[in-house]
């Protein structure tokens, strides 16, 4: 396991959620502030606000993939057009490997309700599932961004 994939999990083990975890280890790779992009990323935690939607270390790793190579403007649709495309092969990748890309299904458990996250806590499914994903969705980001650089 690399270094970025090691900052992801570490951050993961101290509190963040998938999404700040994915996404934020990026910081000093990409170059964005780490601060702001933690603070940004807290809302896509647990599938976007709690609601088991699309997995937070997806959408982490799409922010890094946006941070690195989306475009800096509303005119640039040939870089938001390709930008895209990494981003929906990215997904694909993740989904093909895991079966679903949405935080309901991975975890398989309801964690809208106190009852739900207690089960996650007691089956260990924030190492044993959130883990994986977060460590290969960065694993797939720093591809994306090595081909990118040539």
């Amino acid at each position: 396991m690399d270094t970025i994939q090691l900052k992801a999990l570490a951050l993961h083990a101290s509190g963040s959620n998938c999404a700040q975890s994915a996404y934020c280890a990026f910081s000093e790779e990409i170059g964005f502030d780490f601060t702001e992009a933690h603070r940004s990323a807290t809302c896509l935690g647990a599938g976007f606000g709690r609601r088991q939607l699309v997995c937070g270390a997806v959408s982490g790793g799409a922010l890094a993939i946006g941070a690195a190579l989306g475009n800096d403007s509303g005119a640039d649709l040939e870089t938001k057009e390709r930008c895209y495309g990494i981003v929906s092969d990215f997904v694909a990748t993740l989904e093909a490997e895991f079966g679903a890309v949405d935080c309901r299904a991975l975890l398989g458990v309801d964690i809208t309700t106190e009852a739900g996250r207690a089960q996650v806590k007691e089956r260990g499914l924030g190492d044993s599932v959130c883990n994986r994903i977060i460590a290969r969705s960065v694993e797939l980001v720093e591809g994306i961004l090595a081909d990118a650089k040539g």
